[in-house]
């Protein structure tokens, strides 16, 4: 994989994790419009709604995802504070943009005269789709890396990708430059961020608004199942551990090493809390 899309007619580049996410930004425009209409939300300033839920989902996921990533790894920071500032082949943590994204979210609320049960569902409805184009974009990229695989189905990461920069991974004796086959978690939760994007918004189309938290409620149970499945398979550390569990036999089937940690990573952890949120907040409303 590479993290180039491609040339610019212009000169420079189009990097492909930035460029990807704005395609997905993008893809999930008409849902939310569409959706937000109909909820009433904005009214008359449905424009200014709009710009306001998208530049508070930028600002969190940068800031958010970039503070919760320097808290993981702080000793790597300390000696150079700056680094924070700089995009240097580290990166950001989903959990710690989606915190600051709810957060930014509270203030759209109160400043459009809604509720935050209102922008969640509608987020909750139609940016699983951006999530899963930013997933395709770690996978150009080469980070959120997979454990090393023999697997047929495992992907090798070239010199310019973020794995090979940090050295998060063996190199192949046979390609040089290039890591050995690593397992594709990037691809496998875009996928099931795809499925979970296409059965949100099948429902929301379907039912039409439901009681408050529902649809946040399931993306919570569904994103929090499939980020516990695919940390099981995650080579890049940074994330940390709870504890260690080695996969035995159950690695093997993917390929990995049977001394591979699949058990319990700090990402899992949250994704557990995501998953009893989401279970509670059925619950709630079916009482």
């Amino acid at each position: 994989m590479h993290p180039v899309l491609f040339e610019l007619p212009w000169g420079g580049t189009a990097n492909a994790y930035g460029t990807l996410i704005l395609v997905g930004a993008v893809a999930t425009f008409p849902g939310f419009w569409w959706d937000a209409k109909r909820r009433g939300i904005g009214g008359t300033q449905l424009l200014s709604f709009f710009v306001d839920f998208y530049l508070a989902a930028a600002l969190g996921a940068f800031l958010g995802g970039r503070l919760l990533h320097v808290l993981t790894v702080p000793s790597e920071y300390l000696a150079n504070p700056m680094r924070v500032l700089v995009s240097d082949g580290t990166g950001f943590v989903f959990f710690g943009s989606l915190a600051a994204i709810v957060g930014a979210w509270a203030w759209v609320a109160r400043r459009h005269g809604t509720t935050l049960s209102t922008v969640c569902d509608l987020a909750a409805t139609w940016f699983a789709l951006a999530h899963a184009f930013g997933r395709l974009g770690c996978l150009f990229a080469g980070c959120c890396w997979g454990a090393p695989t023999d697997a047929d189905f495992g992907v090798s990461f070239g010199p310019e990708s973020v794995v090979a920069l940090v050295d998060g991974a063996p190199f192949d004796p046979a390609h040089g430059d290039h890591t050995v086959a690593l397992v594709p978690i990037q691809a496998i939760e875009a996928g099931g961020l795809f499925l979970i994007a296409a059965g949100l918004a099948l429902v929301r189309i379907r039912r039409g608004p439901e009681a408050p938290w529902l649809a946040a409620s399931r993306y919570a149970i569904g994103y929090g199942l499939l980020r516990f499945v695919t940390d099981a398979m995650r080579g890049d550390t940074t994330r940390g551990f709870v504890f260690e569990l080695p996969g035995g036999a159950l690695a093997e089937i993917f390929g990995m090493a049977r001394g591979q940690p699949m058990l319990l990573s700090v990402s899992q952890l949250v994704a557990v809390g995501l998953v009893i949120a989401g279970i509670a907040g059925l619950r709630r409303n079916r009482s």
